[in-house]
């Protein structure tokens, strides 16, 4: 069966280590499948704590300019990047830079791409930014995002895919957007793990429905089932074992006073996952 690819993506940089590796990832990406290459540097302010004494007269005035010479550096040095690898290649890209926006501008990046690559959440939580970018994108842009570690081969192709299934929309959302990964794998692992019951219902037999559904796709699945309550660290488990080069899980989150917050199981994968990491919500 001929799954659809993505015909366009946007790779989000920032002024931090790891812009090179996601810029690369995504071209490549955006070579195979022949689709549009959106690159988004993203521009912040400076974040500082507020009751910081030391962030008030000279000091912070070099604070600032040490923060604008960095990120003129970092931008200039990810556009010669982002020239080299797009030049004479047979896709299309467009650079972007997107100073000062947040919320739903910052969003419709994303929302006009097929998929967003960004790097890993404490990455994007550490430095110059506020902005946890790869998890207000799996909340907010109604996108899949494809999370990578640093220093993550642009050569490297997911031929050993780890997925977790625990019968909840999310999941099935994430599933549904990893067809193009999954379908040209060399094995899928659907990993169902009942003893955690984090959503929805399995059916009879857990998991087995879903791989089904998979191999109808055309998908190389093998389902597993495992006892346990953690599913966050069997999955976690299962990608070390099987040297996976991507995990499949949806965004699973549960509401906090004003705002949502991601359940037990993906703050632990999104926190500590080695491999790349796709997640829709």
């Amino acid at each position: 069966m001929q799954i659809s690819v993505p015909k366009d993506l946007v790779v989000f940089l920032e002024p931090s280590e790891g812009s090179d590796t996601r810029l690369g990832f995504a071209a490549a990406l955006a070579r195979r499948w022949q689709a549009h290459l959106i690159a988004t540097f993203v521009v912040r302010e400076l974040a500082l704590d507020p009751h910081a004494g030391f962030a008030v007269g000279p000091a912070f005035a070099s604070m600032l300019e040490e923060h604008s010479r960095r990120t003129t550096k970092a931008l200039a040095k990810a556009r010669d990047t982002f020239d080299a690898l797009v030049h004479d290649h047979s896709f299309t890209a467009e650079w972007r830079v997107s100073e000062g926006e947040d919320g739903e501008d910052l969003m419709l990046h994303a929302r006009h791409a097929s998929l967003a690559v960004l790097g890993p959440p404490a990455l994007q939580q550490a430095g110059v930014t506020r902005l946890g970018l790869s998890e207000q994108m799996i909340f907010g842009s109604g996108r899949p995002c494809l999370l990578l570690p640093e220093g993550w081969s642009k050569e490297h192709r997911a031929q050993r895919i780890v997925v977790g299934w625990n019968g909840g929309r999310e999941a099935a959302r994430s599933i549904a957007d990893a067809m193009p990964f999954l379908t040209t794998a060399e094995s899928v692992h659907l990993v169902v793990v009942p003893g955690a019951r984090l959503r929805g219902a399995y059916g009879q037999e857990p998991g087995a429905d879903m791989a089904t559904h998979l191999a109808r796709n055309g998908v190389p699945v093998l389902l597993e089932q495992h006892a346990g309550s953690d599913a966050g660290e069997l999955l976690l488990g299962r990608c070390r074992a099987l040297d996976a080069d991507l995990l499949v899980v949806g965004g699973c989150a549960h509401p906090r006073v004003g705002e949502f917050g991601f359940g037990r199981a993906t703050r632990k994968i999104l926190k500590t996952a080695r491999v790349p990491l796709l997640m829709s919500r």
